[in-house]
């Protein structure tokens, strides 16, 4: 075998396998720039086994109908992996209509060729056209690869640089065209022929589109660990939402049980009695219905107080500290004692999942300020700034000891509502008289 057999027939192996690679790789994860390549490895390489045949020195580019099918049919093929390969759509929507267009070139000179070639039209009409049609391709490509170059995309240059070498080894055998005593096809040395040159860069252009693929794989990996990881956090994200969930209507229920199953109990009691008593003692059903209509009103402020805490219109911090100052000042209505405010927000939004706790804490706290200290001053102090909760009730009263034993859920409540907001509560004394109670929670620790 002569020396330029022998390198034909290695090159020729090397894109061959190529092929068969990228057509496995097809079978084995369906997507089309795979076959696409094949089929372009495979169509510019039987272009150099009839470039090859044709000896004819007065050959007339464009003549040879099928070798021209086959360069438009791996330029279209090339146009395809290049808009997959570097996802021109949806990089750059502007050069893939460009390429779009060149598509749609390369097909029409195709069935238009096919034409001149049944009705046997002369070399210099076919040479004509051909050169019509491939100058409007390349016009083309001249505004498509700047633009290309521009997304700066790793993968790019493995693309730019594989054309590249194409285009080199192409030029190649051009010039080698015009020295016909240099390059005269001694088959004892490959480099006189000028389809030598052309394969080599097309080596060179299959290595690099290689790598190009195995990057853009290695990137399509990376991107899915990515939205993995994504929707494992939004995963968590909505186990914890849920568990905010569950937790919310474990409140809900506990505060129907507790605040009001025994309230609707007693009406219904006090209902079945009252209608005894409207016949046997008239005055006392009186004052059962009275109670009747006390403990309705309770049942309703309750409930308007759970059905605030969970309203999503009543999260930001002005309306929670509008809320407090309402309650607060309708509690000391008819007492002597002043009630002093100070608010301090910083504008983010109060969650429902902490709003009613802390209002209940507050509740409680200026309630028991207005029925055991005695003082002349009550003080509130509300801040929620930087994710923190700061809460203090403080008055002028005659003090109390926290360490003394003491009657009555008030103080358990709170410590249970402090426990579920995750915060701090201390009780100690005002400077010489009084109580200061304050809770501190951050909203991360209770989120």
């Amino acid at each position: 075998m002569q020396s330029y057999e022998r390198l034909r027939f290695f090159l020729d192996g090397m894109l061959y396998m190529m092929a068969l690679f990228s057509l496995l790789s097809y079978f084995q994860q369906r997507k089309a720039i795979y076959w696409q390549y094949a089929v372009y490895i495979v169509c510019i390489t039987l272009t150099f086994y009839l470039d090859d045949a044709d000896t004819s020195s007065e050959y007339i580019p464009g003549t040879n109908y099928w070798i021209t099918s086959l360069e438009s049919l791996a330029f279209v093929m090339y146009i395809s992996f290049a808009v997959q390969l570097i996802r021109i759509q949806e990089n750059d929507p502007l050069s893939y209509r460009i390429l779009r267009v060149m598509t749609l070139l390369l097909a029409g000179e195709t069935i238009f060729e096919g034409l001149l070639f049944l009705f046997g039209t002369n070399d210099e009409i076919k040479s004509l056209s051909y050169a019509v049609f491939r100058f409007s391709v390349a016009g083309a490509a001249l505004v498509v690869v700047p633009r290309i170059m521009r997304l700066r995309q790793p993968v790019v240059s493995y693309f730019i640089t594989g054309s590249l070498l194409f285009v080199a080894g192409c030029l190649v055998a051009l010039v080698v065209n015009y020295f016909p005593s240099v390059f005269n096809r001694n088959p004892d040395n490959p480099f006189t022929f000028s389809v030598t040159f052309m394969q080599l860069g097309v080596v060179g252009e299959v290595l690099c589109f290689t790598l190009g693929m195995s990057l853009r794989n290695r990137q399509n990996e990376l991107e899915k660990i990515r939205v993995q990881e994504q929707l494992i956090a939004q995963l968590r994200e909505n186990d914890l939402k849920n568990q905010k969930l569950l937790r919310i209507r474990d409140d809900i229920a506990r505060d129907l049980h507790d605040e009001l199953g025994a309230d609707l109990a007693s009406i219904s009691m006090v209902s079945h009695a009252t209608a005894h008593q409207m016949t046997t003692d008239p005055a006392q059903a009186l004052q059962s219905l009275k109670q009747i209509g006390e403990t309705a009103r309770k049942v309703i402020q309750v409930m308007r107080e759970i059905v605030w805490s969970l309203h999503s219109a009543h999260d930001s911090a002005q309306q929670f500290t509008d809320r407090l100052r309402e309650t607060g000042l309708s509690l000391y209505e008819h007492h002597p004692a002043k009630l002093h405010f100070e608010f301090n927000t910083d504008g983010q939004p109060v969650p429902s999942h902490m709003r009613r706790d802390l209002y209940l804490v507050y509740k409680e706290l200026v309630h028991n300020a207005l029925r055991h200290s005695g003082a002349n001053n009550v003080y509130v102090q509300f801040q929620f700034s930087n994710a923190t909760v700061f809460l203090c009730v403080k008055d002028d009263g005659k003090g109390f000891d926290p360490a003394l034993p003491h009657t009555g859920n008030g103080l358990i409540n709170l410590k249970k509502r402090a426990e579920s907001l995750n915060g701090q509560l201390c009780i100690g004394k005002n400077g010489n008289t009084g109580t200061s109670t304050t809770l501190t929670c951050q909203l991360q620790a209770y989120s």
